[in-house]
């Protein structure tokens, strides 16, 4: 976990949709409704997925993978720093509906709250 002096924007928005356990297309859904709006979903994937992927390498998120949901969070699968860049970094986990390769949930951890 590297020493955090702040989080950008999108950051502190991606930590604050996940408290409460956010499945990802939610999370986007939050910030075209926040007025933060893109033309579209392709160009806020970017934003997004960094700012995920950068709370989540430093400890303050956690990201897990749902065969169905809502579901107990001990019943999701981690998906852990290397791989979640690539599987973020693409529209699809984004998009409502059913997902390919699972629902992605994040999750705000103790470290994380501290930011909230």
């Amino acid at each position: 976990m590297r020493e955090r002096t702040g989080l950008t924007q999108v950051e502190y928005f991606v930590l604050h949709e996940s408290d409460g356990d956010a499945p990802l297309p939610e999370i986007a859904d939050a910030w075209f409704d926040n007025g933060a709006r893109s033309p579209t979903v392709e160009e806020a994937v970017p934003a997004l997925a960094g700012a995920l992927v950068s709370l989540t390498a430093d400890g303050l998120l956690e990201v897990r993978r749902f065969t169905s949901w809502p579901a107990a969070w001990n019943g999701g699968v981690r998906v852990e720093d290397e791989h979640l860049r690539a599987e973020v970094g693409d529209v699809d986990p984004w998009l409502p509906g059913p997902a390919r390769i699972g629902l992605l949930v994040a999750r705000v951890t103790e470290e994380g709250g501290a930011y909230l």
